[in-house]
């Protein structure tokens, strides 16, 4: 997961509530460029988990994407670690305790420090999805490694990609550039039921429920859409696309083997680009 948030920026935020721990790259407002919002409950992560805060329990920490990272990838092999946040000549750190076995059987136990910044409460206001209104069209992604191939051809063709989907199972990617035009198309899709129990809000009917044939459609920032795709290292099997049509793309990765929150999910948005 952590792996997936450092190729979307240097710097984001680890939100620890009493049930989830969060990753946050981006604000309420979703009107700049690609934002991710992240969430895992906390006991997929930790075996014990103890959590007080003076801010409705909640601690909200901005990292470093590379000194985490880095971090992390050292305790691969360990036979214990653990995270709590502590001070370091009177700075915030997020302290990793890790025990490894030696060659002759002795335990090693090593500290890592991780600076970090505490976010305080009027800040961490911004830190909160954005509001994009209802999806008009839901539709269930081809394999992420595929649509990576298509795309990584078609970014050599054009600053910004088409993508658009209609409730009929059929998604579609095209670029239109001064001399090309390029579409890829997949049929036989699934259209997933969304709505709250899973996390993700409720389609508003439109025109285009009318019509299942009519494709909802948004152009985006190349470079946004394929920062998502190599975001997705975890490999997803599910993938639900969404379109507001001509405002913004909302891409919601799970990370388990099915459309369910308590696996994990990922929230991509990613805005329309009129140029």
């Amino acid at each position: 997961m952590a792996l997936s948030v450092e190729k979307l920026s240097k710097r984001w935020v680890l939100l620890f509530t009493p049930e989830y721990v969060h990753f946050i790259v981006g604000k309420s407002s979703v009107a700049s460029t690609l934002q991710m919002f992240g969430q895992i409950m906390q006991d997929r992560i930790f075996e014990d988990y103890d959590l007080e805060s003076m801010q409705d329990n909640k601690i909200f920490l901005e990292v470093t994407a590379e000194l985490f990272v880095r971090a992390l990838r050292s305790t691969q092999q360990a036979l214990d670690v653990k995270l709590r946040l502590t001070k370091k000549d009177n700075w915030p750190m997020l302290g990793l305790t890790i025990t490894n076995a030696s060659k002759t059987g002795n335990r090693l136990v090593v500290t890592q420090h991780i600076p970090v910044r505490v976010i305080q409460q009027d800040e961490s206001r911004e830190l909160v999805e954005p509001a994009v209104g209802g999806q008009q069209v839901q539709i269930l992604l081809p394999p992420i490694a595929d649509v990576r191939t298509i795309v990584e051809r078609m970014k050599a063709l054009g600053s910004h990609v088409m993508v658009g989907a209609n409730m009929n199972g059929e998604f579609v990617l095209k670029v239109v550039a001064d001399a090309v035009k390029v579409e890829t198309s997949f049929k036989g899709l699934t259209n997933p039921e969304l709505g709250a129990e899973d996390g993700t809000p409720q389609p508003t009917p439109t025109s285009l429920y009318q019509n299942r044939r009519r494709f909802a459609y948004v152009r985006v920032d190349m470079r946004d859409f394929v920062r998502f795709l190599h975001s997705s290292v975890v490999n997803p099997k599910h993938v639900v696309c969404c379109i507001v049509d001509g405002q913004n793309l909302c891409l919601y990765v799970y990370l388990g083997n099915g459309i369910d929150l308590d696996d994990g999910q990922f929230i991509y948005y990613i805005p329309a680009r009129a140029h």
